[in-house]
C-alpha cells in the first residue's frame, strides 16, 4: 500500500476505489443537537455590561444636574428631568445601574460554570426586568410623547437580557450523586 492509499481518519479502508472522506453532520442536524450555545453567556455578560455603563452614566447625569445630549431622537431631557424619573426619591437610572450591575454578576456566574439556580436566578431576573420595560416605554410614548437615546437603549438591552436567556441550559444530571449536589448548591 502507497503512502496515498494508507488508511487515514477519515477514508475507509475496505471500499476499493478512491478513498472516500466521512461527511459532516448536516447544518439541520448541527442546529438540532444539544451542545451548549458558549456564546450566550458571553452576550449576557457584555450586554447586562453595557446597560450597566449607561444607567451609570444616566445617574451621574441625574446626581449633577445635566441633560444628556439626544443624538438619535429628541426629548431626553423632557424624559430625563420628568416626575416618573425618580421614585421615592431614587432615579430609576440608578436602580437600572444596580440591576444591570447583578445581571453582569450573574452573567459572570454564567461563564464560569452555571449552577441550576444561577440560570434560574438569571431567567426570572430577566424576565422581571424585560416586565419592568413595558411601563416604562409607555411612559414614554404615551404619556410624556418623548423619547430618551439611553432610556431605550437600556430597554432594548434589557429584551436582549430575556431573549437570549432563554438559550441558557441548566447543567445537566450528574452521574455521581456527590456531584449532582454540588452542582444544585
Amino acid at each position: 500500500m502507497t503512502r496515498a492509499e494508507a488508511p487515514g481518519p477519515h477514508t475507509r479502508a475496505a471500499s476499493p476505489g478512491p478513498p472516500v472522506r466521512a461527511e459532516a453532520p448536516a447544518p439541520a442536524a448541527r442546529a438540532a443537537s444539544p451542545g451548549p450555545r458558549r456564546w450566550a453567556p458571553w452576550l449576557l455578560a457584555g450586554a447586562a455590561y453595557a446597560g450597566f455603563v449607561i444607567s451609570l452614566y444616566l445617574t451621574f447625569v441625574h446626581y449633577r444636574g445635566y441633560v444628556s445630549p439626544c443624538y438619535v431622537v429628541h426629548g431626553c431631557e423632557e424624559v430625563q428631568t420628568s416626575k416618573y424619573s425618580v421614585i421615592l426619591g431614587v432615579p430609576l437610572a440608578l436602580v437600572g445601574a444596580v440591576f444591570f450591575a447583578l445581571m453582569f454578576y450573574l452573567g459572570i456566574g454564567l461563564l464560569t460554570g452555571s449552577r441550576l439556580r444561577v440560570v434560574q436566578a438569571y431567567k426570572v431576573l430577566a424576565f422581571a426586568g424585560a416586565l419592568a420595560t413595558i411601563p416604562l416605554f409607555l411612559l414614554q410614548a404615551i404619556v410624556l410623547k418623548a423619547f430618551c437615546t439611553y432610556c431605550v437603549a437600556t430597554e432594548a438591552i434589557m429584551l436582549v437580557l430575556w431573549v437570549v436567556s432563554f438559550l441558557l441550559a441548566a447543567p445537566g444530571p450528574s452521574a455521581d450523586p456527590a456531584e449532582a449536589v454540588a452542582q444544585s448548591e
